[in-house]
This record gives C-alpha cells, sequence and structure tokens, in this order.
C-alpha cells in the first residue's frame, strides 16, 4: 500500500529544488476535464468531443515541446535557435490569418512580415538593452519570450482584423459618402481604424490592470516555482508585460492598416470584392488536419504503388517455380514429341489458312465471269426478239 501512495507524491532532492510532478499527478490534473464534458453533455452543446481532441492535443503538444526543446537549449546554436524562431512566427502567422473571417489575396504573406518585424524589433530591444544578455540568441531566454510575445501579437491582429472587416462591410455606405465628398482613403476610415485598434489593445490594457492583485502571470509564476527571488521575479514579469503590449499594439496597427489599404485601393474607391470569406478549419488546426491529410494519401498511394509492383513478380515467380517443377526425366523425353505435335499442328494451320484465302481470291473472278456471260446474252436475246417482230410484221 505504501508503493502505490508513493506513486501519487511528487518527488523532491532538498528544500528549495523543484517539485517533480510525476506522470500520475497529469493524468489526475487531467480527469478535471471531465467536469467540462459534463457539463457540454448536461447542456447539449455539443463541445465534449472538441474537449476530448483539445485535452489530447494539449498533452502531445507540450510533451513534444518538452522534448525539442531540450537539445536546443543543450546545443544554443545561432542557427538552430533562429530556425525555431522563424517555424514559431510562421506558426503564429498561420494562426492569425486562420481566426479572421474574411481574408485578402497575399494577407498571409502580409501578415507574416508584420509579425516578424514587430517580434524581431521587440525582442532585438529587449534582450540587447533591456536584460542584457550574452550572447543575445540565448536559447533560455529568446525563446520562452519570443513566445509570450506570439501569443499576444497573435490576439491583437486577430482582434483588430475581424474588427475592421466587420466595420468596413457594414459601414460601407459611410465610408463611400466620405470619400465622394473627397475624403482619403485614410481619413474616410479613420474612426474605423481607431475603433479596430481599440479593441485590439483592450486585452492587454485589462490584463496589466490586473496584474498582481488579482492574478501572478506565468513567467512570474513558474520563476518562484523554480526557486527564483520573487523580486527578480517580478521585475522579470514587469519587462515581459511591457513588451507584449508594445508588440500586440504595433502588429495590430500595422495589420488593419495592411487590411485597409487592399479593401481601399490607391484611387480611393471602396473595393469590398477583394474580401474572401474564409473557409471553416483554417489556422492551425485547418493545417494540421491538411497535413495529416497529405500525410495518409502519401503513405495510401505508396502502399498502392508497392502492392502493385509486388502482385506481378509474385505471378512470375509462381510461372517460373511451377515451369522448373514440371522438369523431370520424364517429360523431357517427350519434349521432342511434343515440339513436333506443336509444329505439325501449326503447319497444317497455316496450309488451312492459305486454301481459304485463295478461295476468297477466286470467288470475285468467278463472280465477274457469270456476269460478263450474262451481259453478252441480254443482247442476243433482244436480237431475236426483234427479227422475230419484223417477220411478223412481213
Amino acid at each position: 500500500m505504501t508503493d502505490i501512495l508513493q506513486l501519487f507524491k511528487p518527488h523532491h532532492d532538498g528544500k528549495d529544488s523543484i517539485v517533480d510532478i510525476t506522470v500520475t499527478g497529469v493524468a489526475l490534473a487531467a480527469a478535471l476535464i471531465l467536469v467540462q464534458g459534463l457539463v457540454s453533455i448536461r447542456l447539449s452543446l455539443g463541445l465534449h468531443s472538441q474537449l476530448l481532441v483539445a485535452g489530447v492535443r494539449c498533452i502531445v503538444q507540450l510533451s513534444l515541446l518538452g522534448y525539442i526543446l531540450v537539445p536546443i537549449f543543450n546545443n544554443n546554436s545561432l542557427w538552430v535557435v533562429l530556425l525555431y524562431s522563424g517555424f514559431m512566427v510562421w506558426i503564429s502567422a498561420v494562426e492569425a490569418v486562420g481566426r479572421s473571417i474574411k481574408i485578402y489575396r497575399g494577407m498571409f504573406f502580409t501578415t507574416w512580415a508584420i509579425i516578424a518585424a514587430c517580434a524581431a524589433s521587440v525582442m532585438a530591444y529587449a534582450l540587447v538593452l533591456v536584460i542584457g544578455i550574452e550572447p543575445w540568441w540565448s536559447a533560455q531566454y529568446l525563446i520562452p519570450i519570443l513566445g509570450m510575445v506570439l501569443g499576444n501579437t497573435i490576439s491583437g491582429i486577430s482582434v483588430g482584423l475581424s474588427t475592421i472587416f466587420e466595420e468596413v462591410s457594414s459601414g460601407a455606405d459611410r465610408i463611400e459618402k466620405l470619400l465622394a465628398m473627397g475624403a482619403t482613403r485614410v481619413e474616410a476610415t479613420h474612426d474605423v481604424v481607431a475603433r479596430a485598434t481599440r479593441l485590439a489593445m483592450t486585452p492587454i490594457l485589462n490584463q496589466m490592470s490586473v496584474v498582481g492583485l488579482v492574478s501572478i502571470p506565468g513567467m512570474m509564476t513558474g520563476q518562484i516555482l523554480s526557486g527564483s527571488n520573487p523580486d527578480q521575479a517580478a521585475r522579470y514579469q514587469m519587462v515581459i508585460m511591457f513588451l507584449l503590449g508594445a508588440a500586440a499594439t504595433a502588429a495590430a496597427v500595422a495589420s488593419v492598416y495592411a487590411a485597409i489599404f487592399q479593401v481601399l485601393d490607391g484611387c480611393h474607391r471602396l473595393r469590398l470584392e477583394r474580401l474572401i470569406s474564409e473557409k471553416k478549419g483554417s489556422g492551425v488546426n485547418g493545417f494540421l488536419t491538411e497535413t495529416a491529410k497529405a500525410i495518409f494519401r502519401g503513405l495510401r498511394y505508396i502502399l498502392c504503388c508497392y502492392c502493385c509492383r509486388r502482385k506481378p513478380r509474385q505471378e512470375d515467380d509462381r510461372h517460373t517455380s511451377a515451369t522448373a517443377g514440371d522438369s523431370t526425366p520424364e517429360r523431357d523425353a517427350k519434349q521432342p514429341l511434343l515440339d513436333a505435335d506443336h509444329t505439325w499442328n501449326a503447319t497444317t494451320t497455316t496450309n488451312n489458312n492459305n486454301q481459304q484465302q485463295q478461295e476468297r481470291q477466286q470467288q470475285p473472278q468467278q463472280q465477274q465471269h457469270a456476269n460478263a456471260g450474262s451481259s453478252q446474252q441480254a443482247p442476243k436475246e433482244e436480237q431475236q426478239q426483234q427479227e422475230q417482230q419484223q417477220q411478223q410484221e412481213e
């Protein structure tokens, strides 16, 4: 009984060491998702299947992240850190575009460039001037801070784009009136841009307002749990909050103006036809789904090709083995006689075919002679009839 209870107890080495959470502890925490599932079933929300998928993905993705970050942190190579950071930026652009209700052509590359520029500027400012770590690409600092910056940047961009597309579509008449009165596209959409930017900045402002009073942010919590000084943990959290606010605001404003310059062209005309309704299942979820489908189709194609190529080979092998199995002394002695029979049959068949062909050629000639004879007899009969008529007349 004591050994069983030990499985549910966390392990720690000393007073100030980090308490290790066991797999059993994670499983017990994951069991709390049953509360959400029961609420979904009781109220007929239809979310229980999505909760199951989200829970499984959470466990798998975080487990993979842990295994991926271990070699990156150990090597701490510049190119490896930059490559993984680029992958994070690319996934962020996919998710930001996927959350939008509508899109325009080239929206992904525009969003990717905005996220990359904002994240690079903020991270360079933080790592070089604020924190001052050496080397500046240290994976222990760059990757965690970049992940938090990108998460808030995605939220700001998605809120700003959704608001701007909705406002432009619903207030198209007002914008066209302002354009007709001589306003530029920036002047005609000033109120719309301000409203979208305000909504994009609201979440980070609310988070700044309650931090330290109501909630303890994740980074500060992690540093405190790891044994760091709470004073230093609080300072790190201050820096992170200011970085998140700057990155989210800059990315939201840039994305909103990029959308405005697409919906309203250089001639200051409203072009709502450039907006395309986004398909369901887009974003990272759609990307993972399509990737899984592509992998499945590729594996199925490879399996079909392998089976199709293997079947003729098996038939050839069977035919070869059957021929080799039939080779006995008696069959080898009879083989000349069998070859002679085959040759005689082939010769007879050839002679019969030649005779039939000659008969077919002779039939048209006989028909021509018969037609010629009948054509010669016809004039003689006519002459005899004429002579008989002359005799009767006389």
